[in-house]
């Protein structure tokens, strides 16, 4: 990858025409496990704190329902391709999470289960109750096929004493105020030309650009899946966020000695960042002292941001869909989401669920929450490959 944002970026959209989308359905005809086994869920390897809060998620379902042997088989490594794998040759799970980015290709394969059916016959399966934004990203017409389990917005994290500092009295709330707070807060004291201190550190990847393409009235691509990325909202956005960086109000994580963005905002090399929720964790075990605030992103044309989403979904070839629709409906479910989302690592997808919580009136979960009035799920119809291989 370019050590320039600029480079990056375009090697980020030129990577989109040379890979491939052959991993899906690459062997049929072999055998499912035996029901004996139970029902199988299965996700990524998450953080130490979210496998705490799935197994007492669990742990509450079997005390439920002590008739459904559950058995949680998370998948080490690449897990796009293994499910893939597992998905073509009839040995996926009976649950299993689906990437909100890359659902539309699953979609597309005929490899998942329509839900519609258990959703007409489950009364307390309140599908009105998912933001509509995140309940409409694993559905194709009317046919759903995955229900989101929770999500995590962009929204953006300020140092409130670095702030303070420079007499910036809150967040910038647009474009040009991004820019301006940026400028004033990036600091170069002995004049070398390198800051010891930057307005903002972003990353040069394709998610954190697209909150502004979605501010200024652009997509990725179209309905029928043809890439917008020429058109002039698109490159307008892209000009904008480049000139953070071309302009030296913005750097770079490489170029302050961080690995990440939230890296970065945690050692105070920058005075803000896009983030989501799983930046905080990090910063409570290892910046504990960094006093921060959240807002919303700032606005261009109109107020937008990326929302990250993933569904519980189950495979078509599932024997024994009935038990794995109630282990989906209670893990999507009221009961379920809010022991997963307690902690607020990633924002319940339910607005009942929320408010229960009393993330609304958070000082900090109130920004996610709010998000979704606005919120997009960046979405494309290619499976995981040339996601992980563009960035």
């Amino acid at each position: 990858m370019s050590h320039s944002l600029k480079g990056a970026l375009q090697e980020s959209f030129c990577g989109l025409y040379v890979l491939t989308l052959a991993l899906i359905l690459v062997c049929t005809g072999c055998s499912s496990p035996s029901d004996k086994d139970g029902i199988r869920l299965s996700g990524w390897v998450s953080s130490p704190p979210e496998e705490k809060l799935l197994a007492q998620t669990i742990a509450s379902f079997r005390k439920i329902h002590p008739e459904v042997q559950v058995k949680y088989e998370p998948i080490p490594g690449s897990y796009s391709e293994k499910i893939q794998l597992m998905l073509g040759t009839h040995t996926a799970p009976d649950v299993f999470y689906l990437k909100g980015e890359t659902a539309p290709s699953y979609i597309a394969y005929d490899v998942l289960l329509p839900l519609n059916d258990y959703v007409a016959k489950d009364t307390d399966f309140d599908i009105e109750d998912f933001y509509p934004f995140l309940r409409k990203a694993f559905r194709s017409d009317s046919v759903y096929y995955g229900f989101p389990k929770d999500f995590n917005p962009y929204v953006l994290f300020y140092n409130k004493e670095l702030f303070q500092k420079a007499n910036v009295s809150s967040p910038p709330q647009n474009w040009q105020e991004l820019f301006d707070v940026s400028a004033r807060l990036t600091v170069d004291e002995n004049q070398d030309g390198k800051p010891e201190q930057w307005g903002l550190v972003i990353e040069p990847t394709i998610e954190m650009l697209m909150p502004f393409v979605f501010q200024n009235g652009g997509e990725f691509h179209d309905s029928e899946g043809e890439l917008k990325i020429t058109d002039e909202a698109f490159i307008k956005a892209l000009e904008f966020y480049y000139g953070l960086y071309e302009n030296k109000v913005a750097a770079l994580p490489s170029e302050v000695g961080a690995a990440w963005n939230g890296d970065a905002f945690g050692r105070q090399r920058c005075a803000m960042i896009l983030s989501g929720a799983w930046v905080i964790p990090f910063l409570s075990d290892n910046h504990p002292d960094v006093a921060y605030g959240v807002a919303l992103l700032p606005a261009g044309k109109q107020r937008a941001t990326v929302a990250f989403t993933n569904a519980y979904s189950i495979p078509k070839s599932c024997r024994n869909p009935k038990q794995a629709w109630t282990l989906l409906s209670y893990l999507a479910g009221k009961e379920g989401m809010a022991i997963w989302t307690s902690l607020g690592l990633a924002m319940p997808s339910r607005k009942s669920v929320a408010k229960k919580l009393g993330f609304h009136e958070h000082p900090v979960f109130r920004y996610f929450i709010e998000s979704a009035e606005f919120a997009k799920v960046l979405q494309v119809k290619y499976v995981e490959r040339w996601y992980d291989e563009s960035q």
